[in-house]
């Protein structure tokens, strides 16, 4: 029996191209999962250094004031 180009077109369309789409979307969704999950840690990164930064204005201010405590 000689090689039909049906035959080579039914392949493709059965068996590759599935097979295709599903490692495509398996990459995409793995490219979704990393990205969020990098967006999340430079956010919390980014976060903790403006607080760091803010207390550190804070105190910087603080350190020439009198500080007097009422106790009674």
């Amino acid at each position: 029996m000689r090689i039909n180009p049906w035959w080579i077109a039914g392949i493709l369309a059965f068996v590759l191209l599935p097979m295709i789409y599903k490692l495509v979307m398996g990459l995409v969704g793995v490219g979704f999962l990393v990205n969020r999950f990098l967006t999340r840690i430079i956010g919390l990164v980014d976060t903790g250094s403006r607080v760091k930064a803010m207390v550190d204005d804070l105190n910087e201010k603080n350190e020439n004031e009198i500080i007097i405590e009422d106790t009674e």
